[in-house]
């Protein structure tokens, strides 16, 4: 809120909603970078009006949500849900989609590549944010482009390149 006078230097409007579903997710203390790092990826994607869902979830819904959205019978790390904006409606929301992360399978993949679990965390969720700004990994360039923005967003926040091993 604006008091008489102030001006309002911020020319974004970003809304992160955080869903927590799974218990395990309340011990994270990571908000504020998730945030830092949410806002960053929108503002390379040129949604500076936006508002996203990051839904913090288990393996058993994430299972049963790749299971009915992709038909795959596996948990999975990330599913992102972007907004169809080709409705013929006259309000568009500015919400673009949704961002679903597995407790569980991003804790596994972290420790198996003996990485902390929030910067893990922190760069699947990037990832996800792209995926609702249009990016795909498909081709083998798009991919690079996804990696090459992934890694710059995640060195604007203080986390190490993911594609490379330090151990």
């Amino acid at each position: 809120m604006l008091m008489k006078g102030q001006k309002n230097l911020l020319k974004d409007d970003i809304n992160i909603i955080f869903d927590v579903v799974n218990k395990d997710w309340g011990k994270l203390k990571a908000y504020g970078l998730a945030y830092e790092a949410i806002k960053i990826t929108l503002k390379k994607c040129n949604k500076l009006n936006s508002e996203v869902t990051i839904r913090l979830t288990n393996e058993k819904e994430m299972r049963d949500l790749n299971m009915k959205w992709r038909d795959k019978d596996n948990s999975t790390n990330v599913l992102a849900f972007p907004v169809n904006n080709n409705l013929n409606i006259p309000y568009q929301s500015k919400h673009i989609g949704d961002v679903i992360l597995s407790y569980s399978d991003i804790k596994s993949e972290a420790n198996k590549r003996n990485i902390s679990f929030v910067d893990h965390m922190i760069h699947i969720m990037i990832h996800g944010i792209l995926h609702l700004c249009g990016y795909e990994h498909i081709e083998k360039q798009d991919e690079i482009n996804m990696i090459n923005y992934e890694k710059l967003i995640l060195e604007r926040v203080g986390i190490k390149d993911p594609y490379v091993s330090y151990t």
